[in-house]
Parts: C-alpha cells; sequence; structure tokens
C-alpha cells in the first residue's frame, strides 16, 4: 500500500512539474498572451475591457460584450478571482494550467477508481491527454493549445461518471446525479447538452431490479432534475435574445460567415470523422471489441467498471437520439425561416473517444496482471516519450521550451518551439510599435484576426471575423450590416481586405501579409515592419 500511495503522490508531482513548466514555456512564448488560442483571446479581450473601458470608448464592438452568452464562465470567473497578475490574459493562462493539472490527476483518479492498479490509471490518464481531433473544429485531450473554458468540463467529466457508475446499482442516487450533470451546464454548455441525454438513455434502459412502473416515475424524476437548471440558465442566457424582434436573414447570414467555417458541411462532417475513426484510425471499432471482451469477461473486473460497462451502450444511445433531436430542429427551423438552436451540440459527439478509450482500458485490464512489471513500466515510460518528443501538442513544445531555458539545453526545444516564440516576440514589438503611433479616438483594421490589438495593445479596432460571434448574439443590426459587408468584401478578391480596411474609415493597419507591402504602399505610409507585420496609416 504505501509503494501504491508513492506512485500516486509521484504521478501527480509529475503532472503538475509538466503544468509548471507548459505554463512558463507559454508565458516565455508569447509575451503578454500575444498569440494565444484564438477563443481565449476572445475572453482576454472582454476581461481587459472591464478593466480598462477608458481605452476602448471608440471601439464599436465593446459596448455589446455584455450581450455575450459564453461569459462569465468558469474559467472567466476564476481568472477573475485568483488573478495572479493584473493582466486578464496571463490570469486566464494560469487558470487554464489549473485545468490541465486536474485533467490529470482527475483521470488518474477515474483510473484508480475503475482499474485499481496505478499504473493502468497512469496510462489512462496519459491516453486520456492525447489530442484526437473531431469534426465541427473540436478535439478531445487537453494538450492540443491554450486551454478552453471545455477543459473544466473534460475535468469533472470523470465524477459525473463515477456518480453514474454507482448509480447503477444505487438507484436512489440517479436523480442526484442527473441534478449535478444539469448543474455543470454553468461549466460548459455544448458539452452539458450532450452528455445529460446520454446519461438519461442509459438509466432508461437499466430498470435494475425495479417494476417498470417504479422505473418510469424515477426516470421522470430524473428528467426533471436535469432540464430544470438546464432551462433556467439557458433562460437566463438566452431569452432576451429569444424575445427580441430582428431581421432573420441578416442574421443568417451573420451566423453563415461567423460559423461557415467549422458547419458549411453539418452531417457529411460528422459522417467523414465516424469514417476516419473507423478505418483509417479504428479507435471507435477497437473500442466497440473491447468492450465486448470486457463485458464477457465482466466478473473478472471490479464492480465499478461493470457498472460503466453497462452504461455504455446505453450512453451511445443518448448520444444518437440527441442528434436525431438536432437534426430534426435544424430541419424545422430552415422550413421556418429561423436559425438553429442545437448546430454546436453535434460538437458534443466527440465524447465517442473517451467513451473509446476507457472500454480499451477496460479489456488491458484483463490483461494488466498477467504483464511483466517490466512490459508495465515500459509501457508509461513509452506513452510519456510519445506525448513529449513525438507530439507536436502545444502545451508540450511550450514545457519543452521551459526547460531547454532552464536547463540551458537546446536539444530540449524543438523546431515549432523556437518558430512560436520568434513569432511571439515579433508580434509584441508590432503590438508595442502600434500603441506607440495611435492617436486618440483613432480604430484599427487587422485582417488577421488579431484580437490582442485590444487586450495587449489597448485599442479600439475595427470588428474583425471573430466579432461575428458577440454581433449576432447582441441582435444590432447597424453594426450587423457593416460586419457583413466587410467580411463580403474580403472574400471577393485575395487582397480584398485592403478595400475593406480603406472603406472601413480606420487610420492604421496592422497586417501579417508581409507579402503584399509594395501594394499597401501605395495606399499609406509605412509606420512599422519586422520579418512578420507591417502597420500602416491611411493617406
Amino acid at each position: 500500500m504505501r509503494r501504491i500511495a508513492l506512485f500516486d503522490c509521484f504521478f501527480v508531482l509529475l503532472a503538475g512539474i509538466f503544468c509548471l513548466a507548459a505554463l512558463h514555456g507559454t508565458l516565455s512564448m508569447n509575451p503578454q498572451a500575444v498569440n494565444i488560442d484564438s477563443d481565449l483571446q476572445w475572453y482576454a479581450q472582454i476581461l481587459e475591457a472591464r478593466l480598462h473601458p477608458e481605452a476602448f470608448a471608440a471601439d464599436p464592438i465593446v459596448p455589446l460584450f455584455p450581450h455575450e452568452p459564453g461569459v462569465p464562465n468558469l474559467l472567466t470567473v476564476l481568472a477573475e478571482w485568483l488573478a495572479p497578475t493584473d493582466h486578464a490574459p496571463t490570469n486566464l493562462l494560469y487558470v487554464g494550467s489549473l485545468g490541465i493539472f486536474l485533467h490529470f490527476c482527475l483521470y488518474y483518479l477515474l483510473g484508480r477508481w475503475l482499474l485499481g492498479s496505478p499504473s493502468l490509471a497512469a496510462l489512462l490518464s496519459l491516453g486520456m491527454s492525447i489530442t484526437i481531433y473531431w469534426a465541427y473544429g473540436t478535439f478531445w485531450g487537453n494538450l492540443h493549445s491554450d486551454p478552453v473554458p471545455r477543459i473544466f468540463f473534460a475535468d469533472i467529466w470523470p465524477l459525473l461518471l463515477m456518480g453514474a457508475c454507482c448509480a447503477v446499482r444505487a438507484v436512489r442516487l440517479r436523480p442526484l446525479v442527473l441534478l449535478l450533470t444539469g448543474c455543470a451546464i454553468a461549466i460548459h454548455t455544448v458539452s452539458t447538452l450532450m452528455f445529460g441525454p446520454m446519461l438519461l438513455m442509459a438509466f432508461l434502459c437499466l430498470p435494475q431490479e425495479q417494476s417498470l412502473r417504479q422505473h418510469v416515475r424515477q426516470w421522470l424524476c430524473c428528467v426533471c432534475c436535469y432540464v430544470v437548471p438546464v432551462g433556467i440558465y439557458l433562460w437566463l442566457l438566452l431569452g432576451d435574445m429569444l424575445n427580441t424582434p430582428v431581421d432573420g436573414p441578416l442574421f443568417a447570414e451573420v451566423r453563415a460567415y461567423r460559423f461557415g467555417e467549422d458547419f458549411q458541411s453539418l452531417w457529411p462532417s460528422l459522417k467523414n470523422v465516424l469514417m476516419q475513426y473507423s478505418v483509417l484510425q479504428p479507435i471507435l471499432p477497437v473500442g466497440v471489441f473491447c468492450w465486448c471482451i470486457a463485458w464477457k469477461n465482466r466478473l473478472r473486473l471490479s464492480v465499478r467498471m461493470q457498472g460503466l460497462l453497462a452504461l455504455a451502450p446505453g450512453m451511445v444511445l443518448g448520444m444518437a437520439g440527441m442528434c436525431l433531436i438536432c437534426a430534426l430542429e435544424i430541419w424545422l427551423t430552415s422550413r421556418l425561416g429561423r436559425n438553429n438552436m442545437s448546430q454546436e451540440i453535434l460538437r458534443g459527439t466527440r465524447f465517442l473517444i473517451p467513451l473509446a478509450l476507457l472500454m480499451m482500458a477496460a479489456a488491458l485490464d484483463l490483461l494488466w496482471p498477467k504483464l511483466p512489471k517490466l512490459a508495465r513500466v515500459g509501457a508509461i515510460v513509452g506513452m510519456i516519450f510519445c506525448i513529449c518528443f513525438v507530439g507536436h501538442d502545444k502545451q508540450v513544445l511550450a514545457a519543452r521550451h521551459c526547460l531547454a531555458e532552464l536547463l540551458s539545453m537546446d536539444v530540449l526545444e524543438s523546431a515549432q518551439g523556437r518558430e512560436q516564440s520568434h513569432a511571439g516576440a515579433l508580434q509584441r514589438e508590432a503590438l508595442t510599435a502600434l500603441r506607440r503611433h495611435i492617436r486618440s479616438g483613432e480604430l484599427v483594421f487587422s485582417n488577421n484576426d488579431l484580437m490582442a490589438v485590444r487586450y495587449v495593445a489597448h485599442c479600439p479596432m475595427v470588428p474583425v471575423h471573430k466579432d461575428g460571434n458577440i454581433i449576432y448574439y447582441a441582435k444590432q443590426e447597424d453594426i450587423a450590416r457593416r460586419w457583413i459587408a466587410q467580411q463580403r468584401t474580403q472574400a471577393a478578391h485575395p487582397l480584398g481586405w485592403i478595400t475593406a480596411w480603406k472603406e472601413s474609415g480606420a487610420a492604421l493597419l496592422l497586417t501579417h501579409n508581409v507579402e503584399c507591402r509594395e501594394a499597401l504602399l501605395h495606399e499609406g505610409d509605412l509606420l512599422f515592419e519586422n520579418a512578420h507585420w507591417l502597420l500602416l496609416r491611411r493617406r
């Protein structure tokens, strides 16, 4: 027992060291968080606008920020509450690092709870951290990029699964588990709206020594426990937007421009990724095969794992049912000429990946005690080596960058890490120059979605592509028309963004397109340039 406890402590310590290294590496490669994930940039500019409202008096988008339904979320609340620095974007990175650490620890806890073996639990936790791309621009894993709000739902998911496994036999716990799942919508909406129906279907398929009447009555109680917090949250979140009369076609076009890149092929995207992970990278069929093996030998597994195996088919059915409901809602709204509300819920289909990994862990649990100790240690060491030296996830590159600096060992640095560090320094240099050259009341135009203009340079700017999110939810028709006109102009020609800059009335242009230098010199005076950025003032 003492040896097992030491292994537990060692794993947690190792996870903590990695997360600290990744955090400091990120801050080193991206000074002032200049080049963080675009979703994180979106939250960063909202927090910075709250802290420095006087800097954004001329910004047309900042007054709309209170309409953003995704803020506050747990990530932004913790960033404001803990506030280790006076710079909001940096605080987001600190809190996100905590989220990554919890991800490692809680999946290790889930593995210890389900499987018992510390080494197998470590392998499960490491496997859950690997990036596996999914449809609609989403993915599973915690190392791919800078942490965004959904990582905290991924953190609590093991706890919800543990509660669900207990509720397989202790049926009185089921309403409590669904209540907690419903309350998790305050952490991440899309994940909760998919996982709740998955659990409901799983419990519906498991009467567990009750009469049919008792089972239906209790299941309806579970439905109520889930629906009440979800309904209250969605009404508070979207009530004003649903009750505001708007120009439907106008905001349908806003939505198309803003979200079209991820959702332009809604069902083909899901079909393609299911085929990819069924044939090219057969994670899903291997997961099904492992479930069959584990179910056949379930009496050799822990009672807790038996509960998860019993839940798994129902959860997959619940996901399929939710996809059908989304399809129906999308079809009906298109017939009625309205924007659908369920499109993004389909991102929750990524839960198929961790379910498949858990089924693999269950099958491996049958074999694990028979393996030599050297093979078990080798599997963990091999997994760590692959994550740290084969993968190219941003958190791994940042951790290697930190260790390379700390130990003065360039061999630990990667080419991608050097490139990111160089790019971050050049971007910060450009933003410093922008801050130096801008005059009071002037707007900045950036064709590269560079929201760091707001949250680092504290300069007001013409709405960028990502700002279409708040324009859609705020339902301000004038600004929506101007934004759509700008998007059309930029899409009409490879250099349409130059025309959009001139039509926007913005005095300054900050662009990453240094290859257009000669064309831009005909339109404005060059104020600053480096290898990656140009800053010009319109004549």
